[in-house]
């Protein structure tokens, strides 16, 4: 080694002239990493070639003997090879194990500091001369110490490599041998030479790698991040080329290198604004090697700004301003509404929840959906930001539900999509949500829609459901809406009087004064039902002595009570069935939740006294503990299986027997086959036994009669099954005439006259359902549509003929759940064909129902079309019906997809345009319904879930289980007699104001006389009116109605109006334990015992179906209000 003092150079040379005094060896730097890269090549080739000629000629000196090949096979075999590269990969290259992760984030951190003291040192000479022993120069040895774990790192990825020929020509591999030689030769020529460092920044790509180590390479975060450190590696590599090659000139002209201190810095900025297109030429190569690969960088740079700029736009329009997390800055409740979220879906249920009437009970509401909202609904939640936030995610995301933080949450909310063809697949989506929210937190509240009622099976399926303690409920679509179509055929007008009552509409006296109709409708909009515990002053009173205080001294409605007692709900139950007691909860018809509040602090003394019942504890209870006007006893707990308890049941004042039990009333979820078969085993003994007079208490049987089939439930009127061919009109042609005439198709037509002629008894005040679909069109609602049509709280004789028009294929397939239901006929054809519906004898029928076409929803574009079916369906009815003076115009419901296609119902219609559903005529009246309506029903669920059994008892009119217990196809009939009907039950119906017996009460007098004098002597509870349009005229158009609900006390009655009412109507009670243990008794002191049931035993009717008979019963045009 040269002695310093001998060298005409500086240990550390910072002078470019004294560098070049000793002449400039960058070529020998260069010389280095090009030798070793093609000496290595050819290296590898050799050991290559004699590997493989080697491996040839072991093989064909292999022994025949396999045991002996065993032992004498050569070291070096392709699977020792191959398990040496496996186990180097696994433990110091693969990102799968600990060490591998330690070694690649080791070697990005080491390139990244690399690159760092290369352009901390930039701004020196290229070249200087170096002093190796001088310990000053630390970057030296860091560089040293760098290369040396590059190159062990070069080493391990030679050795796993499965082809190393193709490795060497790898970039990873050309970085190597451009950086570690020179490093070494520097330690040999005692000189520094910056070179070609800069190349490990193409290192950066391998940021890719690191990632896979934390699993975070899916996200779009993470994906930008290493597509801009492969923008930035290029961008440094190009930047350190350019200060190479301007520093060190051209190797061809001497003295061609620039001499006005060209840093690093001036080489990032020159390449970034060309690679921009940008060039303010300001800074530009000057030597032949720069300009040259300028040229080539400037298209590289065009390329790569071609590609990236995609990737960047896509990642900031993926950018999404919903993907936050909300943050709880006060104490406010809030909920989480998932699943199908659009404008449509939600418009109704946002108007609703965040009513103003609701005042300070009204919760926040977070939607979260896995798609950005469409520019309506963006518009909606702008409408209401203050109250609601849009969160992008999916709920079957835990992650999702954390950003929401819905363990906090006081509810979630699931909304399903109502327009979907295939109902199964979608409330298989809303359950699997369910299940997801459940999983999360089991103690999450859960309000759900399904559209399917035989969904509700799946119910037990989702972990921690329960409707006690977590106060967890379903809303099945099909049973709301197809049970407000049923009853509005019995009660015309009840869909709107139900859904007007459930959902919160506000009232501004003095709007539409030009139309009274429409001032009296708005008035009656303005009543929900709402339940508060009633005060203590109501002690001992029976239901229409309280009814009639409330309504009289505090102007409230009240429909319904319930004891905390288990006794169970009462709606309008009779003075000698019913007595309030204390914790007594009361539902009321009213205009808001104030007004039902004084029915909390009503105080008889101070009423006496002449003081008004206010909103607040009066005087006289200011020393008692009066509990918050929200909270319901511990006692009433939300059951699983929410029943109504017939009034038989409840315990009398003067009774201290406990009140019977509902054996039809089944948990599926503690329910097992043991209980199920003992139940079936019970209804066959009640069945065999229940004809013959027995000597027992209280709703024993007693007596022979009659008897009526019900289902095992005991809510349904069941018959045995019928084919199709008996219940089709055509089919009955065929057998009544056999005879083949000439003209077969003219007799045809004058045979099927005749026949209905000759039945036309049946098809006279019946119902006429209109359905459109083929075999492929879900049929889910059509049985929730005919189980109130055929509730046992109906009289067998006063069951109206329903007459199913539709395609056959629609027909047969749904004729599966109809087969079992009595009084049922159909007719294959179109309700656009005007021949069916003249022998439908439309002009005769009660009601006609128009049903949507479940098959085509998703088919149409345009939701116009969506009800194109029902609306021209509707137009032909007033041309079949005809418009002589004798005619009346037909009574229709039609069941509309699209709330606009309102106004296509009615063309002399004198609707807005773009007025909401609920103003327009036809709803008004009560002629349509739209599944949106029932959105309203989520928000009663939550805000008041006690409601909710008052609504399903009123709809459905029967109890209707949370889930099915039993398999209807294995069913069997329950079978009483007709005189065994004791429990009680309560529907809504319609009077007449000039029906003879009633009139001398209601006629010419004002409403509040005629709601207490009904109320007293015939325990009629009246809700309000079906008032014509033009009632203060003398002729009044009959079938344009409106529903005005409560109406003033002043209000009078006309001679044209009807009045609706809940009205007790007798219906079945189970069998007893004490009248079960008697009929054992009785068995056994015969020598019998009791048997399992026998499915023809149990299927046997007493009427004879061969004939007809039971189905033919002539229909009673007896009022409903004189057969109660």
């Amino acid at each position: 080694m040269k002695d310093a003092t001998n060298c005409s150079c500086t240990a550390i040379c910072h002078d470019l002239n004294t560098v070049s005094k000793c002449g400039k060896q960058w070529h020998w730097f260069l010389l280095s990493s090009a030798a070793s890269y093609f000496a290595g090549l050819l290296i590898l080739l050799i050991c290559r070639h004699f590997y493989s000629r080697w491996m040839r000629s072991a093989y064909d000196r292999r022994p025949t003997n396999q045991y002996v090949a065993q032992y004498e096979s050569p070291f070096l075999t392709p699977e020792r090879i191959d398990k040496f590269q496996h186990t180097v990969f696994d433990h110091f290259l693969s990102v799968q194990t600990g060490s591998g992760k330690c070694t690649a984030i080791l070697y990005f951190l080491f390139n990244v500091i690399s690159v760092t003291l290369y352009i901390n040192q930039s701004d020196q000479p290229l070249e200087q001369c170096v002093q190796v022993l001088d310990t000053c120069n630390w970057t030296l040895y860091a560089d040293i110490g760098l290369n040396v774990f590059f190159l062990f790192h070069f080493l391990l990825r030679l050795i796993a490599a499965p082809n190393r020929l193709k490795f060497w020509f790898q970039m990873g591999s050309i970085v190597d041998f451009c950086t570690i030689p020179p490093c070494a030769l520097a330690l040999i020529l005692e000189r520094n030479w910056l070179g070609m460092r800069f190349m490990r920044a193409l290192r950066f790509m391998q940021m890719g790698e690191i990632l896979m180590t934390f699993n975070s390479t899916g996200t779009s975060i993470v994906q930008l991040l290493v597509l801009m450190l492969d923008f930035v590696s290029v961008w440094l590599f190009a930047a350190g080329f350019v200060h190479l090659v301007e520093n060190s000139g051209d190797p061809w002209k001497p003295n061609s290198a620039r001499t006005d201190n060209f840093t690093y810095f001036d080489s990032v900025w020159l390449t970034m604004v060309t690679m921009s297109t940008v060039g303010y030429g300001d800074v530009y190569p000057t030597t032949g090697i720069g300009r040259s690969f300028m040229m080539v960088f400037i298209v590289c740079g065009l390329a790569m700004f071609a590609t990236y700029t995609p990737y960047l736009y896509e990642f900031y329009r993926s950018r999404s301003p919903y993907a936050g997390r909300y943050e709880r800055a006060d104490s406010k409740k809030y909920v989480v509404v998932c699943g199908h979220i659009t404008y449509n879906n939600v418009k109704s249920f946002l108007a609703d929840f965040l009513h103003p009437d609701r005042g300070d009970r009204t919760s926040r509401v977070l939607f979260l959906d896995n798609k950005r909202p469409e520019p309506e609904l963006t518009g909606l939640i702008k409408r209401y930001f203050l109250s609601v936030q849009y969160f992008e995610g999916s709920a079957l995301n835990h992650n999702d539900l954390r950003r929401v933080q819905l363990e906090h949450s006081d509810a979630v909310i699931l909304l399903c999509n109502k327009d979907s063809d295939d109902t199964k697949s979608e409330d298989a989506a809303t359950i699997l949500r369910a299940i997801s929210v459940k999983n999360y937190c089991s103690k999450a509240r859960l309000i759900m829609q399904l559209l399917n009622y035989k969904s509700k099976s799946f119910l037990q399926t989702i972990p921690n459901w329960d409707p006690i303690n977590y106060r967890d409920e379903n809303i099945c679509i099909s049973e709301f809406m197809y049970g407000l179509v049923a009853q509005s055929c019995l009660c015309p007008g009840f869909s709107t009087l139900m859904i007007n009552l459930i959902s919160t509409r506000s009232y501004i006296p003095g709007t539409n004064e030009n139309l009274d109709w429409k001032s009296d409708y708005a008035y009656g909009c303005d009543h929900e039902i709402y339940t508060v515990m009633i005060s203590s002053d109501f002690n001992g009173m029976t239901f229409p002595e309280a009814a009639e205080i409330c309504y009289k001294q505090l102007n409230l409605l009240m429909i319904a009570v319930e004891n905390f007692d288990n006794s169970g709900l009462a709606i309008n139950p009779l003075p000698d069935q019913f007595t309030i007691r204390k914790e007594c909860l009361g539902y009321f018809i009213a205009s808001s939740y104030k007004d039902v509040c004084r029915a909390r602090f009503y105080c008889a003394l101070c009423l006496n006294e002449g003081i008004e019942i206010g909103f607040k504890p009066c005087k006289c209870r200011l020393e008692a503990a009066v509990p918050q006007l929200s909270t319901v006893p511990a006692a009433k707990k939300k059951r699983s299986n929410v029943q109504l308890i017939p009034l038989s049941e409840h315990k009398s004042p003067n009774n201290n027997e406990t009140g019977l039990t509902r054996v039809g009333s089944v948990d599926s979820k503690s329910s097992t086959a043991t209980d199920i078969n003992q139940l079936r085993t019970v209804r066959h003994l009640f069945s065999q036994h229940s004809t013959k007079s027995t000597s027992v208490d209280r709703g024993t049987l007693t007596g022979a009669g009659m008897s009526s089939t019900f289902d095992p439930t005991g809510n349904y009127h069941w018959s045995p099954e019928k084919k199709f061919e008996d219940v089709d009109l055509a089919g009955y042609i065929t057998k009544e005439y056999q005879y083949k005439p000439d003209d077969a198709e003219a007799i045809n037509q004058r045979v099927v006259i005749k026949y209905i002629n000759e039945k036309d008894h049946e098809l006279n005040n019946h119902i006429v359902i209109c359905a459109f679909g083929d075999d492929k069109t879900p049929i889910s609602g059509l049985s929730s549509l005919i189980k109130p049509l055929r509730a046992s709280n109906l009289p067998y004789k006063k069951l109206k003929v329903v007459l199913l028009l539709a395609e056959k294929d629609f027909l047969l397939k749904a004729w599966k759940e109809l087969r079992h239901f009595p009084k049922i006929r159909v007719l294959c054809g179109s309700a656009l064909d005007r021949s069916k519906l003249k022998r439908a004898f439309i002009n005769r029928a009660s009601m006609v129902v128009i049903l949507s076409n479940y098959g085509k929803r998703m088919a149409y574009k345009d939701p116009f079309l969506l009800d194109k079916e029902p609306i021209l369906a509707c137009l032909n009815l007033p041309q079949v019906a005809g418009k002589s003076e004798n005619s009346k115009p037909v009574e229709f419901i039609a069941e509309l997809v699209n709330d606009s296609n309102v106004h296509f119902l009615d063309q002399d219609n004198e609707d807005e345009p773009d007025i909401e559903l609920h103003l327009t005529m036809k709803f008004a009246q009560g002629s349509c319904i739209t599944a949106t309506a029932l959105d309203t029903l989520m928000s009663e669920a939550y805000y008041n879930d006690e409601v909710m059994t008052l609504v399903r008892a009123l709809i459905a009119g029967a109890n209707v289980p949370e889930y099915d217990a039993e398999d209807e196809e294995h069913s069997g009939p329950l079978q009483v007699p007709a005189n065994a009907l004791c429990g009680s039950q309560c529907r809504v119906i319609r009077i007449k104001a000039e029906e003879p017996s009633l009139s001398e009460h209601i006629k010419g007098k004002a409403y509040k006389d005629v709601f207490v004098e009904l109320l007293q002597k015939f325990n009629l509870l009246c809700l309000g009116l079906h008032r014509a349009i033009d009632w203060h005229e003398e002729i009044s158009v009959e079938h344009k109605r409106f529903v005005y609900i409560n109406p003033p006390g002043e209000t009078k009655i006309v001679a044209s109006d009807y009045l609706y009412v809940i009205v007790q109507t007798s219906k079945l009670q189970p069998p007893t334990e004490v009248m079960l243990n008697k009929i054992r008794d009785t068995m056994l002191r015969k020598g019998s015992t009791p048997e399992q049931p026998d499915s023809k035993l149990t299927r046997q009717n007493k009427v004879d179906t061969e004939s007809g008979k039971q189905e033919m019963l002539p229909i009673d045009e007896s009022s409903s209000s004189l057969a109660v």
